[in-house]
């Protein structure tokens, strides 16, 4: 380790090795994240969380600005729906890349967690998506995947507009797998349709910044706008 020190293990050009390793783990996530048989999940190492549920946020908003450029209508509003116990990653997604912030009130009724009555009433045609947390930051509590996502599938069938989900997994994302406690409902994440991204952290220690990996599973959310292509050698 201290002939190492001075290495930045983390600088994929220099050490390719390192893509070998960071292409396992997202494997390995998706799978104890559901993927299903014949689909791919694509991932991404970031600094943190805020980074992380900004590219998720930010595919879904290139990819509802696609449909709507391919449909020939306004695309100036977009909105994306939160519980009032997100952590604040989440508004400064909202507030750094121009997306309304529409953040629906917790309460005892709704288990300090995401609402999902106030959700149904608060979805439109401009909803770009919905972030769903496993671990809330002010109680630990797990939002309702499955209930969330129901609403989004009966939505799209009575519109045609289909909204994706984040499930911001920061702190749960490692938990939930091996419990059985049913958190989210009994399904969760990529078990659905709506899920298309989601985060964990993962810890590596030599680097001076916590590790996230950030997912995709469904090809329709990653937006090309998203991407970036390096053609030097290091």
């Amino acid at each position: 380790m201290v002939e190492n020190l001075s290495k930045n293990m983390s600088d994929a050009d220099e050490y390719p090795a390192m893509m070998a390793m960071h292409a396992r783990c997202v494997s390995i996530i998706s799978h104890l994240w559901g993927v299903q048989k014949g689909e791919t999940a694509i991932g991404s190492a970031t600094t943190g969380s805020s980074e992380a549920i900004h590219l998720g946020g930010l595919a879904m908003k290139r990819r509802w600005q696609e449909k709507r450029d391919a449909e020939g209508k306004d695309k100036s509003k977009p909105n994306i729906i939160m519980g009032s116990n997100a952590q604040v990653a989440l508004e400064k997604f909202a507030r750094y890349f121009e997306v309304e912030a529409r953040i629906l009130d917790v309460s005892e009724k709704s288990l300090y967690r995401l609402d999902p009555e106030l959700v149904k009433q608060n979805i439109d045609e401009n909803t770009i998506g919905i972030f769903v947390i496993l671990g809330s930051t002010y109680t630990g509590h797990y939002e309702p995947v499955e209930e969330i996502s129901k609403i989004l599938d009966d939505y799209e069938e009575k519109t045609g507009n289909d909204i994706p989900i984040h499930v911001d997994a920061a702190s749960g994302g490692f938990v939930a797998p091996f419990t059985h406690a049913k958190v989210g409902g009994p399904k969760w994440f990529f078990l659905f349709p709506q899920p298309t991204s989601s985060q964990l952290t993962i810890k590596q220690e030599l680097p001076t910044s916590p590790r996230k990996i950030h997912q995709h599973l469904r090809p329709q959310i990653r937006s090309r706008v998203c991407r970036c292509r390096l053609d030097h050698l290091a």
